[in-house]
């Protein structure tokens, strides 16, 4: 698997609920499989952190419910509303937003680099 980790700053969007983004190559040839590995890794985070939505949806559903609500856990929005991950993949844009450190760390355990790829 090949990824590159960005950390958010100033230019990205989302820093204010994420530190971190996996970024994958949207190519699909026999070296590059971005495509596969983006997928692949949306199904780790959804095995390790549960479900959560596409970023875009994750962040309007989370602005409503601020402006309308608390965050409780178990409701209907903490389904969706995943504050440890999401995801885009928009067109060249294959990405994976984590909340930190710890969910960084334990992915880089599970899914190192190939340096190969």
């Amino acid at each position: 698997m090949h990824y590159k980790i960005r950390k958010l700053d100033g230019r990205y969007s989302y820093r204010e609920y994420f530190k971190y983004c996996i970024i994958f190559d949207p190519r699909m040839n026999p070296e590059h499989k971005g495509i596969l590995w983006f997928n692949d890794t949306k199904l780790w985070f959804e095995q390790a952190y549960g479900y959560s939505a596409e970023i875009k949806e994750w962040h309007a559903m989370l602005k409503y419910h601020h402006k309308f609500g608390s965050f409780v856990e178990g409701s209907e929005l903490a389904h969706h509303v995943n504050l440890s991950w999401s995801w885009t993949n928009g067109y060249d844009d294959l990405r994976i937003y984590i909340k930190g450190d710890k969910e960084l760390g334990f992915f880089k355990l599970a899914n190192p680099v190939d340096s190969r790829s």
